[in-house]
């Protein structure tokens, strides 16, 4: 929870750091429409019939043809196998009559029952006939599909070997579709990473830095999200060279960074201690008074027991020093005197 009179100050940063995340968001959400929009982005560009081998289709029309017929004599079988099971049961039942009338007729010895021996023996001889006669269909249109299966089977290895040969020209179309992709989302990314990069070497200490802020997290959201994760894998060249491009150039930043860093501090132990106290704000040396560092020098305040430690032992600044007016041992950086309020002389 923040506390003191310093309220309306962190609020207000907190205030900026809100409008810099809302700003870009709704940056990141005119990205996506825009990407999104995109012409043939989430679109195949290079359909099949393109890179397929010219008998290729020819090859799918014979199939389909085969299939078609194949699919009439299946229809065909299917009835004519139902009316072979109708006929073997009209059969069965009809010998088993026959047998069991024969059977009567044995017993009883009736020679006016001959005509009618006949007449059932002829009628079962129709019911085997047609039963013969629809087996032989069945067997006609098994001979009929036989061949069909083999042209089948040659067709569709065919068609997978025809498949083969297109793969090396397909993969090449898929690359080829994923850098147009990849160069696309580049030409909208690349411009706002190198805004995004002038921001933040030349804008930061610019009283509009908090919406320069907003675009350079929207920048960086949409190189790691819109960007990054279409990037070509081809062998991992692109991803790799594109983290290597990017870890030198962030490296060479911080090396400089530090560099001038380390600079700026080594030129300041050189000044006078009043120059150097120009330097450090107030609530700076606060901080880092606090956090028991030198405000000079950024090293830890080096203390000995029973010994009061009133200056830096690496650069020499005063830290603590007494009031003017009652002898109040107090931090040197205190404008006012705790004990009195008498002001200090040397802030």
């Amino acid at each position: 929870m923040i506390k003191g009179a310093r309220v309306p100050e962190q609020a207000y940063r907190i205030v900026l750091w809100v409008v810099s995340l809302v700003f870009a968001g709704f940056i990141i959400g005119l990205g996506n429409l825009v990407i999104g929009d995109l012409p043939l982005v989430e679109q195949q560009a290079v359909p099949d019939r393109v890179i397929e081998s010219p008998r290729a289709p020819q090859v799918r029309r014979e199939l389909d043809e085969v299939h078609t017929q194949q699919g009439q004599i299946n229809d065909k079988l299917e009835i004519e196998r139902l009316q072979l099971d109708h006929a073997k049961t009209a059969s069965e039942a009809g010998s088993d009559s026959f047998h069991t009338w024969i059977e009567a007729r044995t017993a009883t010895t009736n020679p006016q029952q001959d005509p009618e021996v006949l007449a059932r023996t002829h009628a079962l001889e129709q019911l085997k006939g047609n039963e013969r006669t629809i087996q032989t269909a069945i067997n006609d249109l098994e001979s009929q599909q036989l061949p069909l299966n083999q042209r089948e089977t040659a067709l569709e290895a065919e068609q997978g070997r025809l498949g083969a040969q297109a793969e090396p020209m397909r993969e090449k179309a898929l690359f080829g579709e994923e850098m147009r992709v990849f160069l696309l989302r580049l030409a909208i990314t690349l411009p706002m990473l190198l805004v995004a990069g002038w921001l933040t070497l030349k804008k930061r200490q610019s009283e509009y830095w908090p919406l320069a802020r907003g675009f350079v997290i929207s920048a960086i959201f949409v190189f790691f999200v819109e960007l990054v994760p279409y990037l070509p894998s081809y062998g991992g060249y692109v991803r790799y060279g594109v983290g290597i491009v990017g870890t030198l150039i962030v490296g060479h930043f911080l090396i400089r960074n530090m560099r001038s860093y380390l600079a700026k501090r080594q030129a300041a132990e050189q000044q006078g201690e009043e120059e150097r106290r120009k330097l450090v704000s107030h609530d700076e040396a606060f901080k880092k008074m606090a956090a028991k560092v030198c405000p000079g020098c950024d090293r830890p305040i080096a203390s000995m027991d029973g010994t009061e430690s009133n200056f830096c032992v690496h650069c020499g600044m005063t830290l603590f020093d007494h009031c003017s007016h009652c002898e109040t041992r107090k931090m040197a950086f205190f404008r006012y005197c705790l004990a009195c309020g008498t002001p200090a002389l040397n802030v």
